[in-house]
């Protein structure tokens, strides 16, 4: 059978979607201590990404990154823009656990969500690569 020349090129973008690699903060990185691969803030499944501003148990953030991410987390923090700099650290993430609400990664934080305003999530992998997510109102939930 023939393949038209561009089908490699779109089984190639196919792979790298299964493998959920996001954009970046355009300074060419993506991994391993580079930029940061921009997540959806948004993806409306129960094992991903939440940003609750307003905790049951305290009135706090609490922040619940993807299952797939579960023991892979170094850290979660907030930063003022998504280049994660030490200059753009708002506050870092307490992780209190990674066994409820679908096995996903939890962070708390000292305030609610309305305090941060418009801020990025960004998680330092144990391997050193980076995602964020973009919260541009935190007093709304974003899941």
């Amino acid at each position: 059978m023939h393949r038209p020349a561009y089908f490699g090129l779109f089984t190639l973008l196919g792979a790298l979607a299964a493998f959920n690699l996001g954009c970046t903060d355009g300074d060419g990185g993506g991994g391993g201590g580079g930029g940061v691969q921009i997540q959806p803030s948004s993806d409306g499944e129960f094992t991903g990404f939440l940003w609750k501003p307003r905790s049951e148990s305290s009135g706090d953030l609490v922040v619940l990154l993807p299952q797939q991410l579960r023991g892979q987390v170094a850290t979660a923090n907030l930063h003022s823009t998504d280049s994660a700099s030490p200059n753009t650290l708002v506050e870092h993430g307490r992780f209190v656990g990674d066994t409820h609400n679908g096995y996903r990664p939890h962070y708390r934080f000292n305030e609610s969500g309305a305090h941060y305003g418009e801020v990025w999530v960004v998680a330092t992998l144990q391997d050193g690569s980076r995602l964020g997510w973009h919260i541009p109102n935190g007093a709304s939930r974003w899941d």
